[in-house]
């Protein structure tokens, strides 16, 4: 393992070093236009080749954080390209979340919610052509939900999508939730086809906790915010039990209080985590937090190991996440000590 993970090991310490700096951040958000955020991260050497034809004066919000997101899917593809034959099993099991998230720029378009050009940059469209089976000209030239359908009719969406149609008026969530789904429970099934024993391990510390993780956030924010019922909460769970157990799974969702929620997850493999979720201002926060501790522990612990790959990934988003936070926060005009503070609170 440590020979076969060696070199793109090395080439992903490389990576890391264009990454952005806690100070880089700092500068960015004391910037005040998108011109000037552009001008930035031009210089940089981790944003130098997405944003090499950007004309700083003209580039609009939109524009520029779909260059940003393609900088993702461009170190995807640099990762692809020097990794072997196993490691490329790995990476194509995580091009179904990028996969999944193009498609919801498109079915926004059908659901007249945002233009598709204003998101995606062409290093993501490129992305797709070089990495997935998706009919993309169809697929971009869908404007209306049935279209949107009908491009995908000879992919494996289709028939979560088809699905829907049992459901009176589904609306752009039960759409997405459909996708994000079958994107989690497909990367779990794919697992044993393309990833050696070996590499197992790594794949469900990561993914299964993930998982775990985000049903709890789920199953809170449903009960809290949209007060949902049982039978409507559980249909929108991931599929997926690590080691959340189905048995739990519906205490959660039954509990008639908070304190009964917490009570039960302290019944769980995650209690030592409940005082950790109580402290914190958001249950997203959390979460990140905690994602950010299993992947850095596992890449710790299987350095020589598809948690490598994984981690610099999920560092990458990150990044890219954060980095289009500020851009928002400068554009809408807010306060520049709040936006060092959520700085801070992510970054530590």
């Amino acid at each position: 393992m440590l020979n076969q993970y060696t070199a793109i090991t090395t080439k992903i310490r490389g990576m890391r070093g264009k990454l952005l700096k806690k100070e880089d951040y700092l500068n960015l958000s004391y910037l005040n236009s998108e011109a000037e955020i552009a001008s930035y991260l031009k210089r940089h050497p981790g944003y130098q080749h997405v944003l090499a034809h950007v004309v700083e004066n003209k580039v609009t919000r939109f524009e520029l954080e779909g260059l940003l997101n393609s900088s993702i899917y461009e170190d995807y593809n640099k990762l692809f390209r020097f990794a072997n034959f196993k490691q490329r099993k790995f990476l194509q099991i995580h091009a179904i979340t990028y996969e999944v998230i193009v498609l919801k720029k498109f079915l926004r378009r059908a659901f007249n919610v945002a233009d598709i050009y204003q998101e995606v940059g062409n290093e993501f469209l490129d992305f797709l052509s070089r990495h997935s089976r998706l009919d993309l000209e169809t697929l971009q030239n869908a404007r209306t939900l049935e279209q949107f359908r009908e491009s995908l009719i000879e992919s494996r969406y289709y028939r979560p999508l088809k699905l829907l149609e049992n459901i009176q008026n589904p609306t752009l969530f039960d759409y997405e939730s459909a996708l994000d789904t079958y994107a989690f429970t497909a990367i779990w099934q794919e697992k044993n086809k393309l990833i050696n024993k070996k590499e197992r391990k790594t794949f469900e510390k990561i993914y299964g906790m993930q998982f775990d993780l985000l049903n709890i956030v789920f199953i809170y924010r449903y009960k809290k915010f949209y007060d949902l019922p049982a039978e409507q909460i559980a249909s929108l769970l991931i599929p997926i039990n690590y080691r959340l157990k189905p048995d739990k799974i519906q205490m959660l969702i039954e509990a008639h209080n908070q304190d009964e929620f917490w009570k039960i997850i302290e019944t769980t493999i995650y209690a030592k985590y409940v005082e950790d979720f109580r402290n914190q201002s958001s249950l997203d926060m959390f979460y990140e937090k905690l994602m950010d501790e299993v992947i850095k522990g596992r890449e710790k612990e299987a350095p020589y190991s598809a948690a490598a790959m994984y981690a610099y990934l999920h560092d990458k988003e990150k990044e890219v996440a954060l980095i289009t936070r500020i851009i928002e926060a400068i554009h809408y005009g807010r306060d520049k000590a709040r936006i060092q503070q959520v700085i801070n609170q992510k970054l530590g």
